[in-house]
């Protein structure tokens, strides 16, 4: 059998998810690509927009799909695959891991010298084949992500902290504080690095999601407000003293369910840790999911937070529905950039 590897294009992006949603849905049960109303493909594990994309052909049918993306310090390198289940061959998945290490190769001459550098995965507990063809390929897990959902049935009490006042996020004025705090608190999460490490090697990367359209010109109103990623109105910021201290950015949609909404990034500066202030943050979006008559939510984290988000969201009732596994790879050792321990 004969495969053909090509670099995927914007015409591709139906083909894409339906190939997506045909590996998924025998696992999950749902949809988990589309095609947006712009046309683009979203997905429920983002593909940054600067990822390389690759379509995997067998007698000229799209057969797989995969990306490589290593953002600056360039100390990880993010892939992922998806095959058609009549395509789950072990020559196929093969042939495809063995072109995505070539590839994320290439990228270690760019880390600082003397660091580590893994390729890393994310896939599904219950995905199977692939786990099976990643570990022998010599991936290892080094990670549990866990997904909770709540059926919300009352809304919570936001009980605030003294000194503490919580508000929803005006996106034209509030980016430049939250995106400090987002830096600073997850600095202190597995496999993070501390934001002035980011920002001094990042400050001459391009802006991933800046893909050059043709368009940029043709701005309207209304492309500001996503309902799949911090949807206007669902996201709420919490302050002290004038100051932002964090977070919580939501979806009004998800793609699995259209009638569930996310929970998505809930950041708290550390002084401001375990005062009350994310399970206020949590509670304020709960509500407004509520009134908007959103009866279903959901949300993700690390199974072993170091900062408890694995505790919280459990105290609202949320409970686990589905877990996935990164697994990396070591390309080069050296000393480990990335925070992961306590």
């Amino acid at each position: 059998m004969t495969y053909i590897i090509r670099p995927a294009k914007q015409a591709d992006n139906p083909t894409v998810a339906a190939l997506i949603n045909a590996h998924s849905r025998p696992i999950t049960g749902t949809t988990r690509a589309l095609i947006d109303a712009n046309g683009d493909l979203r997905t429920v594990r983002y593909i940054p927009g600067a990822a390389e994309r690759l379509i995997v052909e067998v007698d000229g049918q799209m057969a797989a799909f995969a990306y490589v993306h290593c953002p600056a310090p360039h100390v990880v390198v993010e892939t992922a695959l998806f095959i058609y289940p009549d395509a789950q061959m072990v020559d196929l998945a093969g042939a495809l891991l063995g072109e995505l290490a070539v590839r994320a190769r290439r990228w270690v001459d760019y880390a600082p010298p003397g660091a580590r550098v893994v390729q890393q995965t994310t896939v599904l507990a219950e995905d199977a084949f692939i786990r099976q063809q990643l570990e022998a390929h010599g991936f290892q897990p080094a990670r549990e992500w866990v997904h909770f959902q709540l059926e919300l049935t009352d809304t919570p009490v936001v009980e605030l902290p003294p000194g503490v006042t919580l508000r929803v996020m005006d996106p034209r004025r509030d980016w430049p504080a939250v995106g400090e705090v987002m830096d600073a608190a997850f600095a202190d999460h597995w496999g993070e690095m501390g934001p002035d490490v980011r920002t001094l090697l990042e400050e001459d990367e391009p802006d991933e999601d800046e893909e050059p359209t043709g368009d940029e010109d043709l701005v309207e109103e209304d492309t500001d407000d996503d309902p799949y990623s911090n949807s206007l109105g669902f996201c709420f910021v919490a302050e002290a003293n004038g100051q932002v201290i964090g977070s919580c950015l939501c979806n009004a949609r998800t793609i699995e369910w259209p009638d569930a909404g996310k929970l998505g990034s809930l950041s708290v500066l550390r002084p401001y840790r375990r005062s009350g202030v994310g399970h206020a943050l949590t509670a304020a979006a709960l509500v407004e999911f509520h009134r908007r008559g959103t009866r279903r939510v959901i949300t993700d984290t690390d199974n072993a937070s170091f900062t408890g988000a694995n505790r919280l969201y459990p105290r609202f009732g949320f409970r686990p529905y589905r877990y996935e596994i990164v697994l990396e790879k070591e390309l080069r050792g050296g000393n480990e950039w990335r925070l992961l321990s306590p």
